[in-house]
């Protein structure tokens, strides 16, 4: 089953831009092959399972500690949904044909 995750990750006391930061953390899931997106204000990706999602997440955690960031605050939301199988686009997909199609 997929299980689609959002991560957060929160470099403190690095100054205002932090995308030099950020950067080695995508560079994780890009290694991994797996699908993600990259928002303004989170990353979500699929994994296989609970465990590959909290996997990722923390090799992603412990990437922004390896650039020097001495704190780092992660939030994370998991949907792992098992009786249906669905990705990340299906999921938005459904979305807007809801929007565009009301029952």
């Amino acid at each position: 089953m997929t299980v689609v995750a959002e991560v957060n990750l929160i470099p403190l006391g690095e100054g205002i831009s932090v995308s030099k930061f950020l950067a080695p953390a995508l560079k994780v899931i890009e290694k991994r092959g797996g699908k993600h997106e990259i928002t303004p204000m989170c990353t979500i990706f699929e994994a296989e399972s609970i465990e590959d999602a909290f996997d990722i997440v923390a090799a992603m955690h412990e990437a922004v500690f390896k650039v020097g960031v001495k704190r780092v605050v992660t939030t994370v939301k998991v949907d792992d949904r098992r009786d249906l199988e669905r990705s990340m686009k299906e999921k938005v997909d459904s979305l807007k044909k809801e929007i565009r199609e009301p029952r």
